[in-house]
């Protein structure tokens, strides 16, 4: 009895189960005929958001970099030899055009100089007597003539005697900064040796390099704004005084932009500079970058017209960093997408959301 009784809860167990199975399964069934009729559902119309097409001036400005470089950089070389006896500017003075720097012992130049004046004062007379007596018929013009060759050379001499002292005092030939010098007190100089290196920082050049897009884009005299890492706070001016004819190598033009050091800051040779070239932009079509489908050289938007999608190829110009121009493709105030666009295809239904 117990036995049957056994298999009786078994056979009730099992048929539950059974039953729990097939509305399981059925559950189940239901909820993927639900799944799929909601994946085959079409969407009537995407929504997109759109912008509008206008005119206008792209701000665009070329920047280029360089380094500063002076307007005379000079190595001053001895016109004299001699040993030197004294020095009056050394590296990091500042010197005026015509300041003496060093002095060169002139002692022996000096004594050359008395002589040539007394050989010239010597001639002088010469001359003044013999055309006298020329006019009496007292010598010959043979006698006169020489006389006058003789006080012509007597003069170069006391030229040359008067500029060999002269270059005894070694003097600065531009203004600016000795920036190094190579001579000592006592040293015996010769002459073409180096006494000095001068850098005038008046007025400073910088050279930067423009693609040939750019090149036709700027001019000489056009003012330029300069920036300098180590003034962040500054912005000098500075002009482009001159625009290479000819390209490098690399397909760069050679501009020269010239800044006047007018003590606002102490500017130097070498310092790193960013330029930002002004240029001239006509008005073009302009529209948002986010608008573009596709990459930048086969660009491609989407307009919103009649409440479908129309697909349209592009041919842009330039660009900053969220425009750029519409150089064929589009008219102004036509409605481009600028979002929800990623996945519509040419003549798929659109709701304008914005």
């Amino acid at each position: 009895m117990k036995i049957k009784k056994s298999r009786l809860i078994v056979l009730v167990a099992i048929l539950i189960t059974a039953l729990l199975i097939v509305f399981k399964l059925a559950g189940n069934k239901r909820q993927l005929q639900e799944d799929v009729a909601f994946a085959k559902r079409t969407v009537e119309k995407i929504p997109v958001a759109v912008d509008t097409v206008n005119i206008g001036i792209l701000s665009e400005n070329i920047v280029a970099t360089g380094t500063l470089e002076a307007s005379d950089v000079l190595t001053l070389v001895s016109e004299t030899q001699g040993k030197i006896i004294a020095i009056y500017k050394e590296k990091g003075d500042r010197v005026s055009a015509g300041d003496i720097i060093a002095k060169v012992d002139d002692e022996v130049i000096s004594a050359s100089v008395l002589t040539a004046e007394a050989n010239y004062e010597q001639f002088e007379k010469d001359v003044e007597r013999l055309t006298r007596l020329s006019d009496e018929k007292a010598v010959t013009r043979r006698d006169l003539e020489q006389a006058i060759i003789g006080l012509k050379k007597a003069k170069a001499d006391l030229i040359n005697a008067r500029k060999a002292l002269g270059n005894t005092s070694i003097k600065a030939p531009i203004p600016g900064y000795i920036n190094n010098d190579f001579i000592t007190v006592g040293q015996l100089l010769g002459g073409g040796s180096p006494v000095c290196e001068i850098v005038n920082n008046s007025r400073l050049k910088l050279n930067i390099k423009v693609s040939e897009r750019e090149v036709y884009r700027i001019q000489t005299g056009e003012n330029v704004n300069v920036h300098l890492t180590v003034f962040p706070d500054k912005e000098f001016n500075g002009r482009i005084t001159s625009i290479a004819e000819k390209a490098d190598a690399a397909m760069k033009f050679n501009a020269e932009i010239t800044l006047v050091n007018d003590g606002s800051a102490h500017l130097k040779s070498g310092l790193y500079a960013e330029a930002e070239l002004p240029v001239k932009n006509t008005e073009q079509l302009i529209i948002s970058k986010a608008c573009i489908v596709g990459s930048m050289e086969s660009p491609v938007v989407y307009v919103a017209r009649n409440g479908k999608a129309e697909k349209r190829q592009l041919v842009v110009g330039q660009s900053n960093d969220s425009h750029i121009e519409v150089l064929n493709g589009l008219s102004a105030g036509e409605q481009v997408i600028v979002s929800g666009q990623l996945n519509l295809k040419d003549g798929d239904d659109i709701n304008v959301v914005n």
